[in-house]
């Protein structure tokens, strides 16, 4: 059905506000928003307005060319070691978790009013929760606003809380004390919250004093060309994550610490890859003993190419996982866990397997590692499943509709 726009032949005018330069070769979950800007942008009269830190490339060529403008607000660098704690202390007792705080700067804010007021747009969208702090500079403002949230920040908060102890459980506690102050104070502030899972429906409901949530599944680019769908000698069990995100961070742990020496015994010659953008000191000390860490890889199609298997052992947070996604797309063997798998409706056992233990973790690694005919046949299924079903099409449709009727009735 045709939207009410594509009827008159008008553009919508779609104001997007990220925490990060978007970009389709993004080293982190970023890959996501950017390659949903891309598709919008084709479609609609987008405008970006994004935060940019020292360390960060400017937004995509390819998006910015087909934007009808885009501006990149500088962050600044952020501080070290006891400046950062004492800022993020700071920002605890107003109510905002620490990455809101890294996100926070006066001039963003006075760069969203003045764009607001000379573009006029239809709509405006802000990605990720950290930037939901931005939605009061519209408060007098009769333009309908969106939240698309892609893991919600209590959700995960909560879950750290339950695995930590000592004073790291009472650092934990207070940022998901934090997140959970910063949600409720937020999220009634847009006319209708986007997520992408089922599960994450009716947490982000409970907080947003009936503000509509509605669930738009995440899509991918599916390349060209499949991956080798074996890998290549010796047997590597590749996980790739953003180490900047805490679920990322708890799987690696759990992959290298627990899961893999338990794999190594049966299979002595696997090597696990970590591959993924900002690794910690958490994540790097994991190296050694057939474990290898890479951060910020220019290109994780090489990692991709040669693992046997790509695992997915995420037992935190919400939201669906890019990085499964792209495992099904390029055509690779692939063990997921629930939390990882969720939102996505690819077969288990057919597709991938789903693993619900760490006990299934091992079985499930060791013997594709020791069958590569099986990998074979998941990797073909994952790859023909993906091509069909996998397009951005329908969930560009769907953000879509959602503006219409936003519009209709503001």
């Amino acid at each position: 059905m045709a939207t009410r726009q594509e009827q008159s032949g008008e553009r919508r005018r779609i104001l997007v506000c990220t925490p990060f330069p978007p970009r389709l070769d993004a080293r982190h979950g970023g890959k996501a928003p950017a390659q949903l800007l891309a598709r919008l942008a084709a479609r609609n009269e987008v405008g970006i307005l994004c935060l940019r830190s020292d360390a960060e490339e400017p937004v995509d060529p390819e998006i910015r060319e087909r934007c009808a403008y885009v501006e990149e607000v500088a962050i600044g660098p952020a501080a070290n070691g006891w400046r950062q704690r004492v800022r993020w202390s700071l920002g605890l007792l107003e109510g905002l978790p620490p990455w809101a705080v890294n996100c926070r700067t006066p001039a963003y804010a006075e760069r969203l009013r003045r764009v607001v007021a000379d573009r006029r747009p239809d709509v405006v969208e802000f990605h990720l929760q950290v930037m939901a702090q931005y939605a009061s500079v519209l408060d007098d403002s009769d333009i309908p606003r969106v939240l698309v949230d892609y893991d919600p920040g209590s959700a995960w908060a909560a879950d750290l809380v339950r695995t930590s102890s000592g004073l790291r459980r009472l650092a934990r506690r207070a940022e998901l004390t934090a997140w959970r102050r910063y949600e409720r104070a937020t999220r009634p502030r847009f006319q209708s919250i986007v997520v992408f899972a089922d599960r994450d429906v009716e947490p982000v409901s409970r907080t947003a004093r009936g503000v509509p949530v509605a669930r738009i599944p995440l899509a991918i680019e599916v390349p060209k060309e499949a991956l080798d769908p074996v890998g290549a000698a010796p047997p590597t069990v590749l996980f790739v994550g953003g180490f900047g995100h805490p679920p990322n961070v708890d799987a690696a742990r759990w992959l290298a610490g627990s899961i893999f020496p338990r794999v190594r015994r049966q299979v002595p010659e696997a090597e696990l890859e970590l591959v993924g953008h900002a690794p910690g000191d958490d994540v790097l000390r994991l190296q050694g003993e057939g474990v290898a860490v890479h951060g910020s890889v220019a290109d994780v199609t090489p990692f991709l190419d040669r693992a046997a298997v790509v695992v997915a052992p995420i037992r935190i947070g919400g939201s669906m996982r890019m990085k499964v996604l792209e495992a099904l797309a390029a055509g690779k063997a692939l063990v997921a866990t629930p939390r990882a798998a969720e939102g996505i409706e690819a077969v288990p056992g057919t597709h991938y397997l789903l693993a619900d233990s760490e006990d299934e973790v091992v079985e499930k690694l060791v013997g594709l590692l020791l069958d590569g005919e099986r990998r074979r046949e998941l990797a073909t299924s994952a790859r023909a499943w993906a091509v069909q079903k996998l397009s951005w099409d329908e969930s560009v449709a769907s953000f879509e509709r959602l503006y219409d009727s936003l519009q209709a009735t503001a």
